[in-house]
């Protein structure tokens, strides 16, 4: 590669990086091509996106944008997958493909701010992903208005029940009196 290719590479690769705020950084040597293959359809599948640089152009790809923090961990073999909206379903892909593939080695990794260590990445895959937390979320908020139309359709439902009885005791005594006043027409 010459500068210009190495300058726009580094430009375009700087502009990802400004759209993303998490990123893990993994260790791929010993990964055949066709696990490498399926490792990068897996992460296209989890809406994120994976590269392999030269440390040297990541590192000055990365400053100025939110992924700044991890440039002293671009060493030795480094591909970094990068997200700019879920996080745990990122980290829930390599740590999944890491168990079947264990020459992937997770390095570390940013979700936010918060630089992570290998057991951080680990620890962000066993939480509940974006749309579950969504869901959940949508049910805490629902729970009230259910519960309170509920409590006000119980007094209503109550002297609708007590009336129906009221009715009932009132229909089990008349009948007699009709027929007694029947027969005597």
């Amino acid at each position: 590669m010459n500068k210009t290719e190495k300058q726009l590479l580094v430009d375009d690769l700087h502009k990802e990086f400004g759209r993303s705020q998490h990123a893990i950084l993994v260790d791929f040597r010993g990964l055949s091509v066709p696990a490498v293959t399926e490792f990068r359809r897996k992460v296209r599948q989890s809406g994120s996106r994976y590269r392999v640089v030269k440390n040297t152009l990541a590192q000055r790809a990365v400053k100025d944008t939110p992924l700044e923090k991890l440039g002293p961990k671009f060493d030795n073999t480094t591909g970094v997958a990068y997200t700019g909206t879920d996080p745990v379903a990122l980290a829930k892909t390599l740590v999944d493909f890491a168990k079947e593939h264990p020459q992937l080695v997770v390095k570390g990794g940013l979700s936010g701010n918060q630089v992570l260590d290998a057991a951080g990445v680990k620890a962000l895959s066993t939480m509940p992903s974006l749309p579950e937390l969504r869901s959940k979320l949508l049910g805490l908020l629902q729970a009230p208005a259910t519960s309170l139309l509920r409590l006000l359709n119980a007094p209503a439902s109550q002297l609708a029940r007590v009336l129906k009885a009221h009715q009932l005791v009132l229909a089990e005594s008349q009948p007699g009196d009709k027929q007694e006043g029947g027969a005597q027409a």
